[in-house]
């Protein structure tokens, strides 16, 4: 009863239990309103599963997530490794404005750049990689640039009277110290490239991709196959980012132990 009342009141913890019941319930009362709306613009629950299970048959629904599947993280995987590089040498004064100029790139359009792109990839498939590693590593080393750049001087001057070189330092309480924080942002990462991967897609149709059958079903307005993708989106990209999730809390189980809300 008292964790009832917690539900309504700032700043209290609740169970998982309680957490997962609200989850539900909440859940619960969108897909009443979904089932009892009359709008036009909504298929009903039924029509949903319906045209899924048409578009397993006869558009390969599954072959094309898997297509996208592999397209997302072949490009974080990239994108990961060149944004590691960029942010951990941003500690050196002279590569500090590169990885400045590069979190800026994020403002820039991905339509307006295909032509770049095009121009510099032979193929589909690396115009679609390359399109997604410069949409995930912009954003990757602006937030770990920013991660960088919010260590405390007590770290460093810590490690410093441990009697670490400068290098050491860098090694220990940048790199080392701060790979829960990595894991962290790949996931939050991971969910731009899944937002981004229907629109690069859309750019390059070569191999297809749930992208490419997204538009085609919107571009004949139909409206029960449209939600039935974006519920596969949906799922997937959820599942996705709990495998994160979980690998992140059985590698770096030390990661919430500070954090109150956990």
């Amino acid at each position: 009863m008292k964790e009832l009342k917690n539900i309504f009141l700032p700043n209290k913890v609740l169970s998982k239990k309680t957490f997962f019941l609200l989850v539900g319930v909440q859940s619960i009362a969108v897909l009443l309103f979904w089932f009892l709306s009359k709008a036009t613009y909504f298929p009903s629950i039924p029509e949903i599963f319906n045209a899924m299970g048409r578009l397993m048959r006869e558009e390969d629904l599954v072959f094309e997530l898997l297509t996208s599947t592999g397209l997302c993280l072949q490009s974080l995987a990239i994108a990961v490794v060149i944004s590691l590089i960029i942010s951990y040498l941003s500690v050196i004064p002279f590569f500090k404005p590169f990885a400045f100029i590069v979190s800026k790139f994020r403002f820039l359009t991905l339509v307006g750049l295909s032509f770049l792109f095009v121009l510099m990839t032979h193929s589909g498939h690396g115009l679609k990689v390359s399109l997604m590693v410069f949409g995930i590593t912009v954003f990757f080393v602006t937030s770990l640039v920013a991660e960088i750049q919010g260590i405390t001087k007590n770290e460093f001057n810590h490690a410093r009277t441990l009697r670490m070189s400068e290098w050491e330092v860098v090694k220990e309480v940048i790199i080392l110290g701060r790979l829960d924080k990595v894991m962290e942002i790949i996931r939050q990462t991971f969910a731009i490239s899944w937002m981004m991967l229907t629109m690069v897609e859309g750019i390059s149709r070569a191999e297809g991709g749930v992208g490419t059958l997204l538009l085609n079903q919107n571009k004949h307005f139909n409206l029960d196959a449209v939600f039935a993708i974006q519920l596969v989106i949906l799922v997937v990209g959820i599942f996705m980012d709990y495998m994160i999730g979980f690998l992140k809390n059985l590698f770096f189980p030390f990661a919430t132990l500070t954090t109150e809300t956990k």
